[in-house]
């Protein structure tokens, strides 16, 4: 994977090397959609749109950490996840995976990216509920009675490569629904969705207003390898979990799931972000 994105990376490089070099960060797209413990909100859905090249806040960027150089972050546009026999549109504003990036030069001048979450439970990842379509039967019935809904949350601090444009998180699938209890899911701290997301070709940047850094608008990611664990916590003592698994045809090896998404990647200069010393 490292020789298929070769050239576009070097590419990239004096992009975002310009950046590190004066301090560079990665902008996080409206503040409105941070969150603050659990899986992190990304706030109302119903907020009022944006253009999706602008941005107006840095609360998930860690500058108290003053080896962070770049504030970044990825706004998922839209997308589908596929687990097994559920597949689960994914839309606008529902998951932000945001914070900071260290950068470390080496003998070779290349970079190695950290990425680093603030620390506010999030491990960066901040996601809204979004509805599972046919619910809990496969189909849709009156009231929404078996309505069911289903959470990003991530259970360790992603690993995002600005330079590559690539995202690796552990997460798990959180199932809302009265009779599923509040601990039910697909995926485990233990055993996760392994998520790695990359991209192909060489996305084109835009500036960002008066930021000393860019945005690369509407990336195509993918990745189609991943497992997906069976259900757990579901119901009264995990007496649901068959149900889930029967429904979402969990677990499921790799091949027979799917992530597909487009998204905006910013990245700004952290030291724009600090506030006056």
């Amino acid at each position: 994977m490292k020789s298929r994105n070769k050239f576009r990376v070097m590419s990239t490089v004096a992009l975002v090397a310009t950046f590190v070099m004066a301090g560079a960060g990665v902008a996080i797209a409206d503040e409105s959609s941070s969150g603050s413990s659990g899986s992190g909100s990304l706030g109302s859905s119903g907020a009022a749109e944006v253009d999706p090249l602008t941005f107006d806040g840095w609360g998930t960027c860690p500058i108290e950490d003053l080896e962070v150089t770049t504030c970044a972050s990825v706004v998922v546009r839209g997308g589908t996840m596929k687990l097994g026999a559920l597949s689960v549109p994914i839309p606008d504003g529902s998951l932000k995976v945001a914070g900071g990036v260290k950068y470390a030069t080496q003998p070779d001048n290349s970079f190695i990216e950290t990425f680093v979450a603030k620390q506010d439970g999030s491990n960066g990842v901040y996601s809204n509920p979004i509805s599972v379509p046919g619910g809990a039967l496969g189909i849709d019935t009156p009231l929404g009675l078996t309505q069911i809904s289903a959470t990003v949350e991530s259970v360790g601090v992603p690993d995002l490569k600005v330079l590559e444009q690539e995202l690796t998180m552990p997460v798990r699938l959180k199932l809302s629904n009265p009779l599923l209890g509040d601990d039910c899911y697909i995926g485990s701290v233990s055993n996760p969705i392994n998520l790695h997301l990359t991209t192909t070709g060489n996305p084109p940047s835009e500036p960002i207003g008066e930021f000393p850094g860019a945005v690369f608008p509407a990336v195509p990611h993918s990745d189609a390898v991943f497992a997906a664990p069976g259900a757990s916590g579901c119901g009264p003592l995990g007496a649901l979990n068959w149900a889930v698994n029967l429904r979402g045809g969990v677990p499921a090896a790799s091949g027979k799931n799917s992530l597909t998404t487009s998204s905006d990647v910013y990245a700004v200069a952290a030291r724009k972000v600090r506030p006056p010393a």
